[in-house]
């Protein structure tokens, strides 16, 4: 039963950190894109989110910005390897730009891909992760988002969940989709991944909490502005120069 208990506390430890980890990251994000433009920077008009990330007990703040435009995606949170999602083509670009490279992943392999890792078996037996959609209902940013909570031990995520006309439904999905399982014993959390895999809409406040000792490790991230920007065009591109890493079946044939 101990060692339950730990390996149920690292992993729980383990996921939440995850997300402190990656809000870390954010203080070193690039140009954000509401810096005054130069006039010989191309742009495009963009729908701008700012995303503001909270960390118990460090008492620190960070702020990233969520870029979308012409059907694609880009969070500002992510350094030198991020992901360019496309949500025509219903794929994400995973982009390399220290070794300049970029492989382009249909989002029906990610999601297979997903599914095959976290059906593993757990090597001992833990207790499985819960969803309950709580009914619990407030106005966010101007729309009704309505409360999901997961629970797993001590550990809880409560996600105000909303389907806003500047944010595409299929957008979270994906950032779950093409995020890598935060343990090998993730599989506890399979009933709550493939929640968070097939949500249709946008968590606008995100909040996840764990006690731990005598302290509470707590990650909130929520939207405190959405709005119509001029970002630089690159933002939401893909050097031509970098070597696509793209498996072949999965790249567009040539016209014939």
């Amino acid at each position: 039963m101990g060692t339950k208990l730990v390996r149920s506390k690292g992993l729980i430890k383990g996921l939440i950190g995850v997300v402190a980890a990656a809000a870390i990251c954010a203080a070193c994000k690039p140009v954000p894109p509401q810096q005054r433009l130069s006039p010989s920077v191309a742009t495009i008009r963009a729908t701008v989110v700012t995303i503001r990330t909270t960390l118990q007990p460090q008492n620190k703040t960070f702020t990233h910005w969520l870029v979308i435009a012409n059907g694609r995606a880009r969070s500002g949170d992510e350094v030198d390897a991020w992901r360019l999602f496309d949500l025509q083509k219903n794929e994400v670009a995973f982009v390399d730009d220290v070794a300049k490279t970029v492989r382009r992943v249909p989002m029906a392999e990610l999601l297979a891909g997903r599914r095959k890792a976290l059906a593993q078996p757990v090597p001992v037996p833990l207790p499985r992760a819960e969803v309950v959609a709580t009914g619990a209902k407030r106005v966010l940013q101007g729309v009704e988002a309505a409360e999901s909570v997961i629970r797993l031990g001590a550990y809880q995520r409560s996600l105000w969940i909303a389907k806003h006309p500047a944010l595409p439904d299929s957008l979270f999905a994906m950032t779950q989709v093409s995020t890598p399982p935060a343990s090998s014993l993730a599989g506890i959390a399979r009933a709550a991944d493939d929640a968070l895999v097939t949500m249709q809409g946008f968590p606008l406040v995100d909040h996840s909490e764990l006690p731990y000792g005598n302290k509470k490790m707590v990650v909130d991230h929520s939207v405190i502005k959405i709005e119509q920007r001029d970002v630089p065009e690159s933002w939401l591109s893909i050097s031509s120069d970098y070597k696509d890493l793209t498996a072949p079946a999965a790249r567009p044939r040539s016209a014939s």
